[in-house]
């Protein structure tokens, strides 16, 4: 009776032993390293080589391999290098590289589990780089093709599609060369000599002007007050303000219109000042507001020429290409 019970748990111990070698093995792997291809001979400029570049970064990439994303470190420091990258690229580029990524991230591995594991984290790089408010790397057109990946995977269910399914309608808003979408404000009282009735609802698209920016704030917004301070001292923006040919719209989406009054003498009274009366932005119908402020420049036709500008000097860039004499 005695061996006959022993000759299972031996056979059990003697697996264990097994599964805890092959388990140290597995610990004591050598890292992960990563090397791009390098640029072929035979392409000689500068701008051939990013595209190269662009398109094969992540054709040595062990995509199909777990430590991929397990190991501390790695999969961030390789897509850091890639992001800087997109950078310097011609976004068709860079459209075609992050799109053959995230594909390869969601196909390689060969258990369906570690597939999903590995694109759920290349997703969140991506988000991160070219979604995240604060992200100096933000880019619709970037982000745009990766989204679209998740949202069509057979990885993830309707629930974690979600997310993705969101942000894709939200950065389809009023992107570059689109129309932006219409709407409501009201004027601050303090705007009284501008208009016959501060109470009087008015829309975007009754401003007539070579150019709009519309400058999305709130209440005790450091940020704002920085972007500010950065549109005051811009010569080409106040030389524009002062002519007539700009226009800048401030609106607060939100609610607190007594402490909203209260913060306009901070700001510079030869600007509109609006709160939006209906809430559609608040809700984000219409605006995609990642973070407080977000500027958009319009043109006369209310086309957008920049969505979620990164910098006053981006919007000083555009105004000068489009308007060449200035």
């Amino acid at each position: 009776m005695k061996l006959r019970f022993l000759r299972p748990v031996l056979i059990l111990l003697a697996l264990i032993t097994v599964s805890c070698i092959r388990g140290n093995k597995e610990n004591a792997r050598k890292p992960l390293t990563f090397n791009p291809p390098s640029v072929p001979l035979m392409i000689g400029s500068q701008e051939e080589a990013i595209h190269f570049q662009t398109i094969h970064y992540w054709d040595h990439f062990p995509f199909e391999d777990s430590l991929c994303i397990i190991q501390e470190g790695f999969a961030d420091q390789v897509f850091t290098g890639y992001a800087n990258l997109l950078q310097q690229a011609d976004i068709q580029y860079a459209k075609e590289s992050i799109k053959r990524m995230m594909t390869r991230a969601g196909t390689a591995a060969d258990d369906p589990v570690v597939r999903k594991k590995i694109l759920l984290k290349f997703f969140g790089l991506t988000e991160y780089f070219f979604y995240h408010p604060n992200s100096p790397y933000r880019n619709d057109d970037i982000l745009i093709p990766a989204l679209e990946v998740v949202v069509s995977t057979p990885l993830l269910d309707s629930t974690e599609k979600q997310r993705p399914l969101f942000m894709l309608d939200m950065v389809l808003k009023n992107r570059p060369g689109d129309q932006a979408g219409n709407f409501s404000f009201v004027r601050a009282v303090r705007n009284f000599p501008y208009t016959d009735d501060p109470s009087s609802v008015e829309y975007l698209y009754d401003l007539e002007a070579e150019y709009i920016l519309v400058m999305f704030i709130n209440l005790g917004c450091p940020s704002c007050n920085q972007v500010k301070e950065e549109i005051i001292r811009s010569e080409l923006i106040n030389q524009m303000v002062e002519t007539r040919k700009l226009v800048i719209l401030t609106v607060y989406p939100d609610k607190d219109l007594e402490g909203w009054q209260e913060n306009l003498t901070e700001l510079p009274a030869e600007w509109i000042h609006s709160y939006n009366p209906d809430g559609e932005i608040r809700n984000g119908s219409i605006y995609d507001l990642k973070a407080i402020p977000t500027l958009y420049l319009l043109d006369k036709n209310k086309r957008v020429m920049v969505k979620d500008a990164l910098s006053v000097k981006q919007l000083e860039d555009t105004i000068r290409q489009q308007a060449y004499f200035l």
